[in-house]
């Protein structure tokens, strides 16, 4: 018999069902709802209402006509109606792995937009975890919660990874980021265990990115145990266990 790959499903899809559901209770606890979409000119309507700025070319469907089939995005809704958060998702196959095909596929993006990157650097890190990933991938971002929704992390990143994993299934979830998320906790309690600094490095950088920046890892391992965990919390205390990494 040939060996079942990562194709043949969720390992307990019970427990991530659960878990999801934990999240939701949680959120709705607070008042939160959680709204999603494949409609990504929504998404860009949505980040020049919220914050006066552009959606990045990983999710601006001029750049990518193959978003509503490849992604999604969330928003967080609090109980006065208002959104107060923003999220995206998209899957891609790295190819031949994560480290030798991130800088190609985000300058493609970014030339598609007429907008110029410079790398200092070809190829993240020689040690990095990311020339060990390969295959279905999907990348996290346009993460934005309001200043005053304090209780809207971790539950909204956590949700959305979740969703995630059970579209797709992927290898890993990954996401980019600054030292301060990095470096504070954010990242490890929205559930990335595994980060790295200087990732990508930028003689020009993209707007809105610092000239290094750091990778996020959830690796299909770690969000499987983690599932795992969150299934038997409670909704409090899901709002504030970090997922855990193995």
């Amino acid at each position: 018999m040939q060996p079942l790959g990562a194709e043949t499903g969720l390992a307990d899809p019970l427990r991530t069902v659960m878990a999801i559901s934990t999240l939701l209770q949680a959120g709705a606890e607070q008042g939160l709802s959680f709204h999603i979409s494949t409609d990504f000119a929504g998404l860009a309507r949505e980040r020049r209402r919220l914050r006066n700025s552009e959606v990045s070319p990983m999710f601006d469907p001029s750049a990518c006509r193959s978003l509503s089939e490849r992604g999604f995005w969330m928003s967080l809704i609090d109980k006065t109606g208002e959104t107060v958060g923003l999220q995206a998702f998209r899957l891609d196959d790295a190819d031949p792995n994560l480290a030798e095909w991130v800088l190609g596929w985000m300058m493609g993006l970014y030339a598609r937009r007429r907008e110029m990157i410079v790398p200092r650097a070809v190829m993240p890190p020689e040690h990095s975890l990311s020339h060990l990933i390969r295959g279905r991938i999907v990348y996290h971002g346009e993460l934005w919660i309001d200043k005053h929704c304090k209780v809207g992390f971790p539950v909204f990143p956590r949700i959305g990874m979740l969703l995630a994993m059970v579209k797709w299934q992927p290898e890993a979830i990954w996401a980019l980021t600054g030292q301060s998320m990095a470096t504070r906790g954010h990242m490890v309690r929205m559930g990335y265990g595994h980060l790295e600094q200087s990732f990508l490095t930028w003689e020009w950088e993209p707007d809105g990115a610092e000239q290094a920046e750091w990778i996020g890892v959830a690796l299909r391992r770690h969000l499987e145990f983690s599932i795992a965990e969150l299934s038997s919390t409670s909704p409090t205390e899901a709002r504030y266990q970090p997922l855990q990494a193995q």
